[in-house]
């Protein structure tokens, strides 16, 4: 009798754990997503936080939740430590991948945590993460062509590593001989890929577009930054990253 009473009792917390069916996760999903669409992006991560509670093997959950933690990371105040932050977005990222690795958001949240975290890495780290970041980002297109996102990481690696003096892209092909070399060509090219392929606010595109156009300073370069930079200028700023390119763009803008 108490054998069967524990049995019972068992089954009373089991059931309700593997009861909880792909209908009830696909629920859960599309009201993330309706939050997100409603830019709420705090509240759409405590719904994606859940399902990985639940059930950890939920390769797309994992992936948003880590890309929700990486894009959010610098605006959120009450996070203490942003350097654990942005490692964990980077393990949910890579658990999540591995899981599905034909999800490309997933390709991409691993290259967009890794951009994150080379702002507290040392140099070696900072060289594997960047590696990384560039491979992971071209995954992600490969199974997403339209995918915006990852066109701007992209983008961006190429921005950051055309801008290295001589001496510096000597010093680290030297120490790195698998480094790939970047060109702002390839900078403008993929933020043009992001800017036309975006279903959302492209203003943090553009300004990295500007910002690009400033830093090659070719002939011509200038003007083109100040019609991107007068195209922002006229926009409404419709979330809290946008209101931060727009203080970007003042900076930028005092450059010129």
């Amino acid at each position: 009798m108490k054998k069967h009473f524990a049995i019972i009792i068992m089954a009373s917390f089991i059931i309700p754990i593997f009861g909880y069916g792909q209908t009830d996760f696909k629920v859960k999903l599309e009201h993330a997503q309706h939050l997100e669409d409603q830019n709420k992006p705090i509240e759409a991560l405590t719904i994606y936080k859940e399902i990985i509670k639940l059930d950890s093997s939920q390769a797309y959950a994992l992936c948003k939740t880590a890309a929700i933690m990486a894009k959010e990371g610098p605006f959120l105040k009450t996070i203490k430590n942003k350097e654990q932050w942005y490692r964990q977005a980077l393990y949910l990222a890579e658990k999540g991948t591995r899981l599905n690795p034909k999800l490309p958001e997933g390709h991409f949240t691993v290259a967009f945590s890794c951009a994150r975290l080379t702002d507290f890495a040392g140099l070696n780290e900072k060289v594997n993460l960047s590696i990384k970041m560039k491979s992971e980002a071209e995954k992600a297109i490969a199974l997403k062509p339209n995918l915006a996102e990852a066109y701007f990481i992209l983008g961006k690696w190429h921005q950051v590593m055309a801008n290295f003096n001589a001496l510096e892209k000597m010093m680290i092909k030297a120490i790195y001989s698998n480094m790939p070399e970047g060109t702002y060509k390839l900078a403008i090219d993929n933020l043009n890929k992001a800017i036309s392929n975006s279903t959302a606010s492209t203003l943090l595109y553009q300004y990295e577009l500007a910002n690009t156009f400033y830093l090659r300073d070719y002939d011509g370069d200038e003007a083109k930054a100040r019609a991107i930079i007068l195209r922002i200028e006229k926009t409404v700023p419709k979330s809290v990253e946008d209101k931060g390119v727009v203080e970007q763009i003042k900076e930028l803008k005092n450059k010129l």
